[in-house]
């Protein structure tokens, strides 16, 4: 999916950016700019090569090369060493923050118990060669390309495909043969196909949209009620069971919002190139039906219980809120709904439940979020005094 961010400019050196993405994109004439910056106030208009782009910003870290082949302010970055070998296609900012961040690649279960098969309908996926336990790494894996998606979709397509070309040649041949092994035509529909979102927080308030690429997570085939759950921390994945599985089940995670009705889910799948098989969508008509009912209804009790105007909840709709994502095997999202219903028995003064429901979170949120959760901690913290915590009888208070 493409995702649209405003650019982030070089703040302090003042740049700001004038250039057509049509022009050539190699600095082979004085009359040709592949960036062009006005440096405001101070000269006029001047070719800006990546030598020169070396000497303004900060120096790079050990073993990373670039800026390379920058267009526009977004250029390639590569290291050979670091997570097996990566690349970047950002802006210097952002590619500074990357670079910064703690890579913990290639880790997980080893050996790793699971095995590579080619499975009716699907392509390659993954299948357990053992039972595995609810909560279990997986795998954890570095990301082999970043990219920053509102430069790049601006581009003319030559352009863009430019940089991608670039950016793959410079990883090593294991990288590079794992990537191009990714489902896609071309470099650029397996980065639109296989990649998952990252946010660069640093740079700007908000956070710059990057795709990352992991080629070994890709493996994973979708399902609509996945057993994997996956989590992002700066750039490295992590793969846990979401739930126990059973030796011989295949390992899947969901291509979709698992919490869309069955027809949306379908069309977003489809957009993929393939037709949900999951157990769910190719389950009988009425198991369906059911299905689409309750998220209907998990979906109409969450604005409930985040409606503070009016009482249209008690103590027990949380308890609801929760059985719902249990029935529906939303494994991955118990966390959150464990979360909501400790809330809401603490807004009710219920010091019991809440205590029950704050426990069965924190042991969720550790599986959904990574074992140092801030919202973990905080429900070990509800579960040891709810009558100390902001919540404690609110609603109550709202009823009289």
């Amino acid at each position: 999916m493409r995702n649209h961010v405003l650019y982030t400019f070089l703040s302090w050196l003042s740049i700001s950016i004038n250039v057509s993405a049509k022009v050539s994109v190699e600095h082979t004439a004085p009359e040709i700019c592949p960036w062009d910056p006005t440096i405001q106030g101070l000269r006029t208009p001047a070719c800006a090569s990546p030598e020169l782009l070396r000497k303004l910003v900060q120096p790079l870290p050990t073993q990373w090369k670039g800026p390379e082949k920058c267009v526009n302010g977004t250029c390639v970055f590569s290291n050979a060493v670091q997570n097996g070998g990566i690349s970047l296609i950002t802006s210097p900012q952002h590619a500074h923050i990357i670079q910064s961040f703690a890579v913990h690649a290639d880790g997980g279960a080893y050996p790793p118990p699971y095995y590579v098969e080619t499975i009716s309908g699907k392509g390659i996926g993954l299948r357990a060669n053992r039972s595995i336990e609810r909560g279990e790494v997986l795998m954890v894996r570095g990301a082999t390309l970043v990219a920053q998606t509102e430069p790049l979709v601006e581009l003319e397509v030559g352009v863009r495909d430019m940089l991608y070309g670039f950016a793959v040649a410079q990883l090593p041949k294991d990288r590079r043969d794992a990537f191009m092994g990714q489902m896609g035509r071309d470099i650029h529909d397996k980065i639109n196909t296989n990649s998952f979102e990252i946010f660069v927080h640093g740079a700007d308030d908000k956070g710059a949209r990057h795709l990352g690429t992991y080629p070994d997570v890709a493996k994973f085939n979708h399902d609509c009620r996945p057993n994997v759950h996956y989590r992002i921390a700066e750039t490295t994945m992590t793969a846990v069971a979401a739930r126990d599985i059973l030796e011989g089940e295949e390992l899947t995670v969901s291509y979709a919002d698992i919490f869309l009705p069955s027809k949306k889910r379908k069309e977003r799948i489809r957009s993929w190139g393939f037709e949900c098989a999951c157990a769910l969508c190719q389950g009988p008509k009425n198991e369906t039906i059911a299905s689409d009912m309750r998220l209907r209804r998990i979906e109409q009790l969450k604005n409930d219980l985040n409606n503070f105007q009016e009482m249209k909840v008690t103590a027990e709709t949380g308890a609801e809120y929760a059985a719902l994502h249990e029935a529906e095997g939303l494994h991955a999202h118990l966390g959150s709904a464990y979360t909501r219903a400790a809330l809401n028995f603490a807004l009710f003064g219920d010091e019991e439940r809440s205590r029950e429901y704050a426990l069965k979170a924190a042991e969720e949120l550790v599986i959904e979020k990574g074992p140092g959760s801030a919202d973990a901690q905080a429900m070990r913290g509800l579960a040891e005094n709810p009558r100390a915590h902001w919540t404690w009888g609110k609603r109550r208070m709202l009823e009289k």
